[in-house]
């Protein structure tokens, strides 16, 4: 190793003999410490990757194990008129809900009941009203008061858990005409509890009476207050939007295929997704003799890989249209999978079920956050990551406080020198004087 010198002082360059000797300490020994580190991150990374594609996994195979993940219908309606079917309800399938035909007529839907005040001429000054007014038992002084801050107090009123249910707004219906609109939230015929114990009686004009929803389901004619209605047809939840009593409504539920083949080629997808990064992960660099992901060769990946295998293999998914290639790659057939379901849709059902399962429950014990062999791969990664972090920074303070000691060392030794050349030019000019 070169020395430059710089010619001042003793004419040893020190601090470029620092410098060198630093960079050779870096080499030797913190930089074999950050690749070992960036080695550590690689893999936690690669393991973060998969725990994604993981997850993903279980959430589709989470979506096919229960017999109720294949109960799932459509519905459709066609109407008897020019009406809109579509005008007067919708229907949505939920739990329990059953192929069948129901023929529906929406006499009138159901209303909240609505009632105004009299007139005032000003809604931000006394409206000159006397008095109570209790509604829903809770008792409003009309004294003093304007519009708006009776508004106000009966807003404030319909919060929280013991809510009123009953909302005030104001109706400006000319310059000096305003008028408080009482609304009750719920719609039917019971309405609001009101008293008006107002002098004048101010509140006895009702806009809108509350008026319970009337319709028929194979000519049985029912009533509810609610236009969302859940308890008529089993696993069907009606939505009245308009009445017209001349109109028929055919609604049709059936089982939705469509859906159940979306959910399966969701789990074809993210299975074949997380298959081609195992792939990718464990592959071998045949033409430069290297690994070619950075898991290549690591036993508990391959354990993953034969525990879900082995979870779809087991099942015999084939006679469902679903095929694995030499790649370990899924393929869904939609007519195989279509003539399964008509054939026999509770044994097609019971067979994803079973195989989503199992999987499910294979992937849990390696994606649980507590001690899942994701999550202990992961945290024994990290602490080495850690571990590596910590060495990396105590050897650079080992290399710092060396090279500190040498530079002191070498500083002091340079003074030396320096004073021993002027001692020596003293000494020099001494005999010269002498012999002279």
């Amino acid at each position: 190793m070169g020395i430059s010198l710089s010619g001042v002082g003793s004419g040893f360059d020190w601090q470029s003999l620092i410098d060198q000797l630093t960079q050779v300490e870096t080499s030797q020994r913190i930089n074999p410490l950050t690749a070992q580190k960036t080695k550590y991150q690689d893999k936690l990374t690669a393991w973060q990757s998969l725990g994604t594609k993981l997850s993903a996994l279980q959430t589709a195979v989470g979506n096919l194990k229960d017999t109720s993940d294949f109960d799932v219908f459509k519905a459709s309606l066609t109407s008897s008129t020019t009406t809109s079917a579509d005008s007067l309800l919708s229907v949505t399938p939920g739990a329990g809900a059953k192929a069948g035909r129901y023929e529906i007529i929406v006499d009138h839907i159901a209303k909240s009941q609505k009632i105004q005040s009299s007139s005032v001429t000003s809604q931000t000054t006394d409206a000159g009203w006397t008095g109570t007014l209790t509604l829903e038992g809770n008792a409003i002084t009309l004294d003093g008061k304007s519009l708006q801050t009776l508004r106000d107090e009966i807003n404030a009123l319909n919060t929280g858990e013991s809510a009123s249910g009953v909302t005030a707004t104001i109706l400006q219906v000319a310059d000096n005409d305003h008028r408080l609109i009482l609304t009750h939230d719920d719609t039917g015929a019971a309405g609001m509890s009101i008293v008006d114990g107002s002098a004048g009686s101010n509140f006895s004009t009702t806009l809108q009476a509350g008026l319970d929803a009337a319709f028929s389901v194979d000519g049985i004619s029912m009533t509810r207050s609610s236009n969302a209605i859940n308890d008529a047809i089993g696993g069907l939840i009606l939505n009245l939007k308009g009445g017209d009593a001349s109109t028929t409504v055919t609604l049709d539920v059936a089982e939705d295929n469509e859906s159940i083949q979306d959910k399966i080629q969701a789990f074809v997808d993210a299975y074949n997704d997380l298959s081609t990064y195992i792939s990718q992960q464990s592959s071998y660099d045949v033409n430069n003799n290297k690994a070619g992901g950075v898991l290549f060769g690591d036993n508990v990946l391959k354990s993953i890989k034969t525990n879900l295998q082995s979870a779809f293999l087991n099942a015999g998914m084939f006679t469902a249209g679903i095929t694995v290639d030499s790649n370990n790659k899924l393929t869904l057939d939609s007519d195989d999978l279509k003539t399964a379901l008509a054939g026999d849709f509770t044994g097609t059902a019971t067979l994803f079920n079973t195989m989503a399962q199992e999987m499910y429950d294979a992937l849990d014990n390696v994606t649980d956050s507590i001690d899942g062999t994701l999550t202990l791969q992961e945290n024994s990664l990290q602490a080495s990551i850690d571990r590596m972090t910590d060495k990396i920074t105590s050897t650079q303070t080992m290399i710092d406080r060396k090279m500190e000691l040498l530079r002191t060392q070498y500083i002091n030794l340079d003074s030396a020198l320096t004073q021993m050349q002027s001692q020596q030019s003293w000494l020099s000019s001494q005999l010269a004087s002498l012999s002279g």
